[in-house]
């Protein structure tokens, strides 16, 4: 399926070596056949206008300015294209060298196909009495309550669909998409899922006498995260937004309305080739 977008935006880190300079030759790539933008993805926030009218983003960096750059184009259905310049690139379709050359050729191929993964909408309320709630935060990754800058377990107590689960005291609680499964929830312990399900898992790190395993369940169940504690609690999103939590605060966390959309190059089974080199799961197994 060619691509024939009239726009296109280029994001970068540019907090990564060369990460401006390839984003800026895409650009140059792209010529007059397309409109172009080019911007930092820490300015990006400030971009949501023109991403609105944007048909295919680019980005040039790791994992950290995929997360950012979804979060702003997801709304607007505008797919991605990820240049891996970091050091994990689970989400990233194609390598720097890949992208400095012959980039337009890239968006013509017959083998384009689009893949769309399931974000998480997170909001917060002051306590369950509270009819209120935040307005969502939108992630792609995950969702973590956990305790502060003082060093104590955090007590949370986990429900689902209004059911008490557990009451995890832990360091932290992490509720991940698939694609956020690759990420903290998978180092604390928890399972890999492939991208294209759409269930979440919830996961903790470092129970202490607490239910140790992982759970997956459907995204169409509704988390509950209640903090329970004497200390400073708080929500991180994506790690973007960081939030202080006290004691009795709520954490509702379901599936989103947006999704994510990627243009991949490699079939959907190029997942597992992705998961063995990135997690280093050759090393070790080699035949003699």
């Amino acid at each position: 399926m060619p691509i024939s977008y009239g726009t296109v935006g280029i994001v970068y880190n540019g907090r990564v070596g060369k990460a401006g300079e390839l984003a800026r030759s895409i650009a140059e790539q792209l010529g007059n056949a397309r409109n172009t933008w080019i911007c930092a993805v820490a300015e990006l926030e400030a971009k949501k206008a023109q991403v609105e009218g944007t048909h295919l983003v680019v980005t040039v960096g790791g994992d950290g300015t995929i997360l950012s750059t979804a979060r702003v184009a997801a709304p607007f259905g505008v797919p991605l294209l990820g240049v891996n310049m970091g050091r994990v690139g689970f989400m990233a379709e194609l390598t720097p060298a890949q992208a400095a050359s012959n980039f337009p050729t890239l968006l013509e191929s017959d083998e384009i196909w689009m893949e769309e993964r399931t974000m998480l909408a997170v909001e917060t309320v002051p306590d369950r009495s509270s009819p209120s709630a935040s307005q969502p935060f939108h992630a792609l990754n995950d969702a973590l309550v956990g305790r502060g800058a003082v060093p104590r377990l955090a007590r949370v107590e986990v429900s689902i669909d209004g059911v008490r689960l557990t009451r995890y005291t832990a360091d932290a609680v992490i509720v991940a998409t698939a694609t956020g499964s690759t990420g903290y929830a998978f180092s604390a312990g928890g399972p890999i899922l492939h991208p294209s399900t759409s269930d979440l898992v919830v996961t903790a790190v470092a129970p202490h006498i607490s239910f140790s395993g992982s759970l997956v369940i459907p995204a169409t169940c509704v988390i509950e995260l209640t903090v329970h504690t004497d200390y400073q609690a708080v929500l991180s999103v994506d790690g973007y937004v960081d939030l202080d939590l006290q004691d009795g605060d709520l954490v509702r966390i379901r599936r989103s309305e947006h999704r994510a959309k990627f243009l991949r190059f490699h079939p959907p089974e190029f997942f597992y080739s992705t998961v063995r080199e990135r997690l280093g799961l050759d090393a070790g197994n080699q035949m003699s």
